[in-house]
Order: structure tokens, then C-alpha cells, then sequence
């Protein structure tokens, strides 16, 4: 069976969503503006749920920052979190 994540309940107190956050931080391609946003994920309290939706969800998320985490970052955590199937090779270990 295959759990896919809810969106993450949301509160408007999250660090996204302060007037003090640009949201070019988390959309942009500037390297200095995706470490202030990967920064500011670290204190969020909706984090966990945020990068579980994001990894179950990679067309939607893009190449934005979630989580604190970049697209290349969420392929790893999913290819490390997806079962595989052992090889025949393996099987016979």
C-alpha cells in the first residue's frame, strides 16, 4: 500500500509566510536568498510534515526549497526512503 502525504496543516505562523520572508528566497535561483530560506525552515514547526508532502509530491514542489531541502536533496531522501526489490543475486546470498 502506498501512503501519500496530506499538504501540511498550515497556521500562518510558519517562517514562509512572516512578512519579514521573501518568497524569492524559496523560488529563486540566488544561492545566498535559498540559504536564507533553508535557514529559516530549520525553526519551523511543520517542517516534518512539509518535507513528507514534498518528497510524495516532487512535480508539485519543482525546484523550490521545502522543507529546507532543494530538489536534488529530495530525489536522495526518496530513492533512500522507496523500497526496492532484491536482485535474483541477491536472493540467492
Amino acid at each position: 500500500m502506498t501512503h501519500t502525504a496530506s499538504f501540511p496543516r498550515l497556521t500562518g505562523t510558519e517562517p514562509c509566510r512572516q512578512p519579514d520572508a521573501d518568497p524569492e528566497w524559496w523560488t529563486g535561483d540566488d544561492k545566498t536568498d535559498r540559504v536564507a530560506a533553508q535557514l529559516y525552515c530549520r525553526r519551523c514547526l511543520v517542517r516534518e510534515a512539509c518535507l513528507a508532502w514534498a518528497i510524495d509530491h516532487p512535480k508539485d514542489t519543482g525546484d523550490t526549497i521545502w522543507a529546507g531541502t532543494t530538489r536534488s536533496r529530495r530525489t536522495e531522501l526518496r530513492r533512500e526512503f522507496t523500497p526496492r526489490t532484491p536482485t535474483s543475486q541477491e536472493e540467492l546470498a
